[in-house]
């Protein structure tokens, strides 16, 4: 009976200490508060950006997450729609009488923000009442957004200087941004943000003056198959991995040419070598002529008829006269 309590007591106590762990709750949010004005909706959108080419695309079925605002301003998006890997997302509002697909870019009015999270992320946010909304937001639980707003703030530091007219010191801010730039890309782990460094630079044109950067870049993250990478390597002429199937098609089409061309040429030369009667015997059998046709035609005896086929055909490597009528010779 004693050993019966005690495995009961047992069973008890690891109910208790193993379920919540096993149960834990690891559905990701975005939750927080955005304070507003009574100039938009109480409604807050969040969007998931495929590729960087569609930073500011918006559309309804862009939209995978949406949440009420309450009266102190406080939300929560779920994000268990999302894909497993990191995601581009962008949190917006809309004006009162406006549709949800509503992006306004630029001036106070200016009504998104980027976060880059997975389905697992928990994040928190809080704005202050002003304009633009996002302005000055804290962010939570995603330090790796600290790199990204470093990105942008970077990103945008070469057009917020006056030059006095000067292009050359213009064009050496941008460049030495466009490096550091390339260095967090290169350095940081995750990679939906290294990428976005990479997209705040003309990185096609400095693919043409650094191409080993790019191809070991692309090395690194060979194995990443985000749609963010896809469309990336998409952005450039021919990868490494894309070029060898191009060398050996035209490969084979030279060699395939060359061996066309040598072989016409040897009929051209073994056509050569016939005698000026042996052409014409030649033409004539081309023509399917018979050997008593051909000693009629050329006047010669018919054993000399037979001769004169029997060379051409050992000239002509060939066998039968078959072979000479379907024998090509331009």
């Amino acid at each position: 009976m004693s050993k019966m309590f005690t495995t009961i007591i047992i069973s008890l106590f690891l109910s208790v200490t193993i379920s919540p762990i096993v149960f834990a709750d690891t559905s990701g949010y975005i939750r927080g508060t955005v304070l507003l004005d009574d100039s938009w909706t109480r409604n807050i959108y969040l969007s998931r950006i495929e590729t960087f080419e569609k930073e500011y695309a918006v559309s309804d079925h862009m939209i995978v997450g949406r949440s009420p605002i309450d009266s102190t301003g406080r939300f929560t998006i779920k994000l268990d729609n999302l894909p497993a890997g990191w995601c581009l997302l962008r949190l917006h509002v809309v004006k009162k009488g406006d549709p949800p697909a509503s992006l306004m870019i630029g001036g106070l009015d200016e009504n998104y923000c980027f976060i880059v999270a997975n389905r697992h992320s928990k994040i928190e946010i809080r704005n202050t009442l002003g304009k633009p909304v996002f302005q000055n937001l804290s962010i939570s639980g995603a330090p790796y957004l600290k790199t990204m707003e470093y990105i942008t703030n970077l990103s945008d530091y070469p057009n917020s200087i006056d030059y006095e007219h000067s292009l050359i010191e213009k064009e050496f801010v941008e460049e030495v941004v466009s490096e550091k730039l390339k260095l967090i890309a290169d350095t940081c782990e995750n990679p939906v943000i290294s990428l976005y460094s990479l997209y705040q630079t003309d990185f096609l044109s400095d693919y043409a003056k650094d191409p080993i950067f790019y191809k070991k870049y692309l090395s690194k993250w060979s194995n990443n198959n985000s749609t963010y990478f896809k469309s990336f390597r998409r952005q450039f002429p021919l990868s490494e991995r894309s070029v060898w199937p191009y060398i050996l098609i035209l490969l084979f089409i030279g060699a395939f040419i060359s061996v066309m061309i040598f072989v016409r040429n040897g009929k051209r030369r073994r056509i050569r070598s016939l005698s000026v009667q042996e052409r014409r015997i030649f033409e004539l059998l081309q023509q399917g002529a018979t050997n008593q046709e051909i000693s009629d035609e050329c006047n010669i005896e018919l054993s000399t008829v037979k001769s004169h086929v029997s060379n051409i055909f050992s000239k002509l490597n060939i066998k039968s006269r078959k072979e000479a009528m379907n024998l090509k010779v331009k």
